[in-house]
Formats: C-alpha cells, sequence, structure tokens
C-alpha cells in the first residue's frame, strides 16, 4: 500500500519562489509504487491549495492561473488520521496524508512555525524539528551555539535593525572585527539581501538594504582567499552519515542570488559550479567531523547541508552555517557515495517514520484529571 505523501511548498516569504523550484525537484525523486505525492502549494498570503497540476514547474508562470485550476484545502485532524480537506460551503475530505515533507525557504515554513502547526496536529513530517528549524533559520543564534560547542566559525557581531541608529554603539561592535565584512540578514538564505563593505563608511550605506529583509542582522569578516565547500549530513540523532564534499566556484566574491538562480539556472550550468575541492585527506576529514557536531548542536534532523569556508592560504576551517531544508535536498552531494534521489528520498521518509515512533513513546501527559482533586472550584455546573 503506497503512503500519501503531503509536500508543502511555497509559503509567506522572500524565497517563496525558491521553494516551488526546489518542492517540484524533489516531488520528483519519489518513487511511484511508494509513494502517492500530493501537492500542497501555500501562496503569500498563506492559503492553501492542491491539485495535481502543482506538480509541473512551468504552471506557476502565472500564479493566478494556478490557483483558479486549484482546490483550496486545509489540513485537519480526523479521529486518528490526518485529511486533507477540501474548503468551501460544502467541505470535502480529499484524502488521508500519513506524512508530510515541507520543502520550504524562509519565514514560516523553514523558520519552525509549520513544523510547530504539524506537531500541534500530530502530523508525521520529514526534515528539521520546531527547535532544529527555528536555529537553523537564526545565523545570529547558530553562531551562538557553534561557538559554544567548539566549532571554528569566523569573527562577527551583530545588531537589531534600531541598535543602527546609535553611531557610537555600531562602531564599538565593529571595532572588534576587521573589514572587509560580510552584511547578512539574520534570517535569510538563498543569499538575498547579503552585502559587502569594505570599511565603516560603506558599511552604513550598505546596511540600509540589508536590514529591508530582516530586523536582526548578522555582520562577519570576510575570509581571504576563500573556498566554499558543502557537506551534506542525513540522520537524527541516533544515527547520521555525510555526504562527500564539493567545491563552489564562483565568479563573484561570494555564491550570490544572481549566480545561484539566474546565471546559473540550468542543470548543466549547476553542475559546472561545483567541483571536487582539493584539500587534505585530513582536512576533508576535520570537515566531515564539524559537519557531524554542526547538525547535532542545531538538532538536526532528515537531510541538511553544512557550508564551509576554507583561507585556501592558512588552510584554515570554518563553518558558516547549516541549510535545514537544502535545495535539491542536496543530492547532488550524495551521488558520489553512489545514492540516487530515490534513495534519498527514501531515507527522509524513514527517518520521519522513526522520529515518529520515537515520539509515540514519550509520555505527554499526566494521567487522570488533576482538578478532578479540588471541591472549591467556581463556576456554573453542568449538569450529568
Amino acid at each position: 500500500m503506497r503512503l500519501n505523501i503531503g509536500v508543502i511548498f511555497g509559503g509567506k516569504s522572500v524565497e517563496h519562489e525558491i521553494s516551488i523550484i526546489s518542492a517540484i525537484e524533489a516531488m520528483g525523486y519519489a518513487d511511484e509504487n511508494k509513494y502517492k505525492i500530493v501537492p500542497i502549494y501555500i501562496d503569500k498570503d498563506n492559503t492553501w491549495y492542491t491539485g495535481e497540476h502543482l506538480k509541473s514547474i512551468i504552471n506557476f508562470r502565472d500564479i493566478d492561473l494556478v490557483k483558479r485550476y486549484a482546490k483550496k484545502v486545509a489540513l485537519v485532524k480526523m479521529d486518528r488520521s490526518f485529511v486533507l480537506q477540501k474548503l468551501g460551503m460544502f467541505k470535502k475530505n480529499l484524502c488521508v496524508i500519513d506524512i508530510v515533507v515541507p520543502i520550504g525557504h524562509g519565514a514560516y515554513l523553514e523558520d519552525g512555525s509549520l513544523q510547530g502547526y504539524l506537531n500541534m496536529l500530530g502530523v508525521p513530517y520529514a526534515g528539521p524539528s520546531v527547535l532544529g528549524a527555528a536555529l537553523g533559520q537564526d545565523k545570529v543564534i547558530q553562531k551562538e551555539l557553534l561557538s559554544v560547542n567548539n566549532i571554528p566559525i569566523v569573527n562577527y557581531t551583530w545588531f537589531y535593525n534600531y541598535e543602527l541608529s546609535d553611531k557610537k554603539l555600531v562602531q564599538e561592535r565593529l571595532s572588534k572585527i576587521k573589514f572587509p565584512v560580510f552584511i547578512k540578514p539574520s534570517s535569510l538564505g538563498s543569499s538575498i539581501g547579503i552585502e559587502i563593505a569594505e570599511d565603516e563608511k560603506d558599511f552604513f550605506k550598505k546596511v540600509k538594504n540589508t536590514i529591508k529583509y530582516d530586523k536582526k542582522i548578522l555582520v562577519e569578516e570576510k575570509v581571504n582567499d576563500v573556498k566554499e565547500i558543502n557537506i551534506s549530513v542525513l540522520g537524527n540523532y541516533k544515527k547520521v552519515e555525510v555526504s562527500e564534499i564539493e567545491e563552489i566556484n564562483s565568479n563573484e566574491d561570494f555564491y550570490s542570488f544572481k549566480e545561484k538562480y539566474i546565471n546559473n539556472f540550468s542543470k548543466t550550468q549547476e553542475k559546472d559550479k561545483k567541483t571536487k575541492p582539493i584539500i587534505s585527506k585530513e582536512m576533508i576529514e576535520d570537515m566531515k567531523e564539524y559537519a557531524i557536531n554542526t547538525f547535532k548542536a542545531l538538532d538536526g534532523n532528515g537531510v541538511a547541508r553544512i557550508d564551509f569556508l576554507i583561507n585556501d592560504k592558512t588552510k584554515k576551517i570554518y563553518v558558516n552555517e547549516i541549510n535545514t531544508i537544502p535545495g535539491s535536498l542536496s543530492s547532488y552531494l550524495w551521488k558520489a557515495k553512489k545514492k540516487n534521489q530515490t534513495e534519498l528520498f527514501d531515507d527522509l521518509i524513514a527517518i520521519a517514520v522513526d522520529n515518529k515512533k520515537d515520539d509515540e513513546q514519550i509520555q505527554k501527559a499526566i494521567p487522570g484529571n488533576l482538578l478532578e482533586r479540588f471541591d472549591n472550584l467556581k463556576g456554573t455546573k453542568l449538569k450529568k
């Protein structure tokens, strides 16, 4: 019997379109003999839709047309099942959802919000937990946790948007790091809103763009002679495995949104941007260990991608960040380990099933009704 897998994507985020690309690609990985894929698209107003035509990327060139042909739905709990229900004057149960796979980027789908909603319903889901998603989305908190776990990171500081008006405060914090620096929205991915500042004057100019995207800003030292390395980690709190490593070949100072999604959209170009790095076996093993430690420290689950920076002259390694719902599910990083896309999707579902079994073993409530012991409770009593 096939499992019904609800793939949730879209959402109210500046990474909305990136989520659509990632989700439709991931849906194509599923073995149709094992799973019935049910696409669940969330538009920018947080309305949920389903329909078979949501599996085709070309349809999303006209979002209004996509929604016109789709059914508005909600995910509801009925007895011990989870049902995708058509909304409207006459509600209709469309299908049971066995497992949800969130493929979202940015706010609400990747920051723990969706995961919390699924937890409240009790729906089994793949990917990061509420905590893991929240930690993965906030780059500042990531840095704090990696630091206390002795995982190497670049020097950094951070600000809330309102603090940027206090020039003395900003100068004091900036004095603790060296220019040039990267200025990043704390809670965004896909390289959106990132700027490079060469000095303090340049910082005050460039940060104006970054604060359009987030109330919290990360500022970190730019690594010279840099290599950008990616590693994927797959598993949960009990067992993990790591992929092979890969270097990003960028024509710019960093792998920007423009290079990722505009100049580099085709699969042929994507392949050309990634190569096996020329570094020592010892460094590779160190990075794999750091990747596992990062995954565990940040409550990783499912498949994640850990991004590294290496100073090619000093050979110093830095963990840059974790991506808890990586584009393409980082499938390209597993090819060298002979794990194809279908097997990766199978593993993701198996981890979700395993997590659900573990969760069911945890006691969530105290037996009985504590309020039965009190005789002096106020209010109007119901008649039996």
